[in-house]
């Protein structure tokens, strides 16, 4: 028996859909607002709080190759190429292919080696000989410029035999010459503004939700029956402010 009431109390001490309702509906004024509020935040920093970037792409293939003065089989070659490509994607990003580049760029004079660095993204696809370069910049000429003179940097170090570079030497050919992007590839505006209004959403159900938390006035005669175990007889209807301006 005991188990039974203390179930029937937890339910009774529970909120209802409805209640999480009337709570959101009295408070609309302050949802809508508060949405907006970081609607507007989301959309001012997007247009000008954030620099646009541009992305240009490149390619190169790495390849071995098979002729009848070598013993290399085809199937030899492209296994090889395959495990150069992780070293290649290693090798383009190095302090030495990187000086070369800002020292070739007048316009990357300031630039420091690791900002250049972080700027380039080097990725291939599984089973695919192609090693895919992207570049962001705020500049889409400088972007495309960096891409292509990264590309032809890192190949005539590789090739060059003075360096040693056994391994890559005549394994890297530009597949792709990079394209000058016309649009920004960054930031993803749409995004960016249904990430806004999603966050002033659900920050504006938490201040009304932490509102009514602190919120100990008795909203309904039901409230004050359910809590304080009294029959309530009759009631004034209006608000506070309501019942003043009729005084």
């Amino acid at each position: 028996m005991n188990e039974m009431n203390q179930q029937d109390l937890v339910v009774e001490e529970g909120i209802t859909l409805a209640e999480l309702f009337r709570i959101v509906w009295n408070n609309r004024l302050l949802v809508i607002f508060v949405t907006l509020w970081v609607f507007v935040i989301g959309v001012v920093y997007t247009w000008v709080g954030i620099t646009p970037l541009y992305t240009a792409e490149t390619s190169i293939m790495v390849q071995v190759d098979v002729t009848a003065q070598t013993s290399t089989s085809e199937q030899s070659a492209i296994y090889v190429a395959q495990n150069l490509i992780s070293t290649y994607k290693e090798f383009v990003v190095t302090n030495l292919v990187l000086e070369s580049v800002i020292n070739d760029i007048p316009e990357l004079t300031d630039v420091n080696i690791n900002s250049l660095r972080n700027s380039i993204s080097v990725s291939s696809a599984t089973n695919v000989l192609i090693i895919y370069i992207s570049v962001e910049n705020a500049s889409p000429e400088l972007a495309s410029l960096i891409a292509d003179q990264l590309v032809e940097n890192s190949i005539q170090i590789a090739d060059d035999e003075n360096n040693g570079y056994v391994l890559l030497q005549n394994k890297l050919k530009l597949l792709d010459v990079a394209q000058m992007p016309t649009a920004p590839s960054s930031p993803n505006k749409p995004l960016n503004l249904i990430i806004s209004l999603l966050l002033g959403g659900i920050l504006a159900l938490g201040i009304v939700f932490v509102k009514e938390l602190f919120n100990n006035k008795f909203q309904t005669t039901q409230e004050l029956e359910k809590y304080l175990k009294v029959n309530v007889i009759a009631a004034v209807p209006g608000t506070i402010k309501e019942r003043k301006l009729v005084d």
